[in-house]
C-alpha cells in the first residue's frame, strides 16, 4: 500500500519523440481540470525532478517512450502502460466536454506531433489508426535547423508569422492565367517551387509550415470522406486537430482550416489537445483498475 505522502497525485504522461507531457491531479479527483507539465523528451533529470516532486498514488504512461520509461522506473508506484491510440481516444473524449463542438459521428482525429497520425473514431468511440505521415513538427523543427538556424517552436512560429511563402511557393496563378484552369490561382502548385525563391527565413518557414499544413489537411480531408457515414447524414465529415505541434500556431490552424474545407470536410482543433494522450493515460489506468 502506498503511504499517506506517495498518494498525493494521479499522473498521466505522454512519451513523444520530441516532448514529454504530463497532466496531474489529486488523488480521486475529476481527471478535468487538470494541471499540466511540459518537458523535453531528452531531459531526463527534468521529469524525474517532476516525479519526485510529485509523489503519485498512480502513474500512467502512453506514447513511444512509455515502454522504456515503464522498464527503468525503479519508484513506486509503478507505472502502468497504455495503449497511445486508444488513449488518444479517451482523451479526446474528456476534451470534448468543453470544447464547445460535438464532431461527426465517425469523425477523424488528427495527432500532429513529431510525425503525424489519422486516427478514425466511431459513434460508439472505438479508436482505430487509418494512417499517417512522417510530415509533422520534427519536419518544422528539421527544417528550422537547416533553413533559419533555429529550433526552438516559438521562435520558428514567430518567423513564420512574419514571413510570405508566396516568395517561396510556386502557385497556380503563376502558371496559369484567369480563365486558363478551373483552379484558385492562390492555390499551390509546387511547394517550395518558386525560381529565385526568397532566402528570408521568415518566408522559407512561412513556407515549410505551408507545406506541413497543406499536406496533413489534404490527407485528412480525403481520410474523412472516406469514413462510414450514418445513413441519412448530410453533414460533413470533422476533422478534429490536436497535438503540441498546433501550440500558439495560428497560422497552421488556419492553413489546416482552410485547406480542410476545400477537401470537403469541416476543420475543429481541441482545446488543450496537447494533452490528449496524458488525459487518455491516466483515464485509461483508472478504468483498467475499475475493471471487474
Amino acid at each position: 500500500m502506498p503511504n499517506s505522502r506517495s498518494s498525493h497525485f494521479e499522473i498521466g504522461l505522454d512519451l513523444g519523440a520530441t516532448l514529454v507531457k504530463a497532466v496531474y491531479v489529486r488523488a480521486g479527483r475529476p481527471i478535468t481540470p487538470f494541471e499540466s507539465y511540459v518537458c523535453s523528451a531528452r531531459n531526463h533529470a527534468s521529469l524525474e525532478t517532476f516525479l519526485a516532486a510529485h509523489p503519485a498514488r498512480r502513474i500512467a504512461a502512453t506514447g513511444g517512450g512509455a515502454p522504456r520509461l515503464v522498464e527503468s522506473w525503479n519508484g513506486r508506484p509503478p507505472i502502468l502502460f497504455v495503449d497511445e491510440f486508444a488513449s488518444w481516444g479517451a482523451g479526446e473524449r474528456f476534451l470534448l466536454e468543453g470544447a464547445g463542438f460535438t464532431p461527426s459521428a465517425p469523425h477523424l482525429l488528427v495527432s500532429l506531433g513529431t510525425g503525424t497520425s489519422f486516427l478514425s473514431v466511431a459513434a460508439n468511440g472505438t479508436v482505430a489508426r487509418v494512417g499517417g505521415t512522417a510530415l509533422g513538427g520534427g519536419t518544422i523543427r528539421g527544417l528550422g535547423r537547416l533553413l533559419a538556424g533555429e529550433s526552438s517552436h516559438e521562435v520558428l512560429v514567430s518567423l513564420a508569422r512574419a514571413g510570405d511563402r508566396k516568395k517561396v511557393d510556386l502557385l497556380v496563378g503563376d502558371l496559369y492565367r484567369p480563365g486558363e484552369i478551373a483552379l484558385d490561382p492562390s492555390l499551390t502548385a509546387s511547394n517550395f517551387g518558386k525560381p529565385g525563391l526568397s532566402r528570408d527565413p521568415r518566408d522559407l518557414m512561412n513556407a515549410a509550415v505551408g507545406l506541413l499544413g497543406e499536406n496533413v489537411a489534404l490527407m485528412a480531408g480525403a481520410m474523412a470522406r472516406c469514413l462510414p457515414r450514418t445513413r441519412g447524414g448530410s453533414r460533413r465529415p470533422t476533422v478534429v486537430y490536436a497535438g503540441t505541434t498546433l501550440r500558439h500556431h495560428d497560422i497552421l490552424k488556419e492553413i489546416l482550416a482552410d485547406v480542410t474545407a476545400l477537401a470537403g470536410a469541416e476543420a475543429r482543433f481541441l482545446p488543450s489537445g496537447e494533452f490528449t494522450g496524458a488525459i487518455g493515460a491516466l483515464a485509461g489506468a483508472r478504468a483498467r483498475e475499475a475493471a471487474p
